[in-house]
């Protein structure tokens, strides 16, 4: 019976060692962190260069405020190991002045760039996020945020589409649905549950 404690306390004791060493990551982290090191591996200044340029060339454009408009978008590029920016392209786009704001400030990075050996670090993916302050939405994901005051008036939180959308399906109107699930996904890209609802309304459209 001693034997069977004593073997009892050393695990526990062994398995409380290893426990504080494991470092607990979400993917938002892990993806974050990643682009971290590749800023500061590729972009002269590294990361926080980049960040300070960010905010000093990117603004919340007034009429994406004025209509509660928000969202994340991803902005996807390669960077050659010579170091010039090509195939620069924006995914999930949420206005067309907030496009052209981050083709500008891209244009500006040219010349930036640290030349490399090894393609590994060439091609990114930075999530952004614009954000109104006091609506609540995801704020993991985006690795950059221009975010603005509310425009004196209350602009709904995700939940408000959420449950919106939710009670469309159940009673099977998939194209009201995907109005909301849209909006949704704009602010979420990265959110598998808002992506199989988008699925679910459409094949209630077909």
């Amino acid at each position: 019976m001693n034997k069977v404690i004593s073997l009892l306390i050393l695990s526990v004791m062994l398995l409380s060692s290893v426990v504080p060493a494991q470092e607990i990551s979400t993917v938002s982290e892990s993806r974050k962190k990643n682009i971290m090191i590749q800023l500061d591996y590729r972009y002269k200044g590294g990361f926080y260069s980049f960040e300070k340029l960010f905010n000093q060339h990117v603004t919340y454009p007034e009429v994406l405020q004025k209509n509660c408009i928000m969202g994340i978008v991803i902005v996807s590029f390669i960077v050659n190991c010579d170091g010039v920016l090509t195939d620069f392209s924006i995914k999930n786009p949420i206005h067309a002045s907030i496009n052209e704001q981050l083709a500008n400030l891209f244009d500006l990075t040219q010349g930036q760039w640290n030349e490399c050996k090894d393609d590994k670090y060439s091609r990114f993916e930075i999530p952004i996020q614009f954000r109104i302050s006091d609506v609540e939405t995801n704020t993991e994901d985006a690795v950059f945020v221009c975010e603005t005051d509310t425009p004196g008036y209350v602009c709904n939180d995700d939940d408000y589409y959420l449950k919106k959308a939710e009670k469309l399906l159940e009673k099977g109107n998939g194209k009201k649905a995907r109005k909301y699930i849209d909006v949704l996904i704009k602010r979420d890209p990265y959110n598998i549950h808002y992506n199989e609802m988008r699925k679910e309304s459409l094949e209630l459209i077909k």
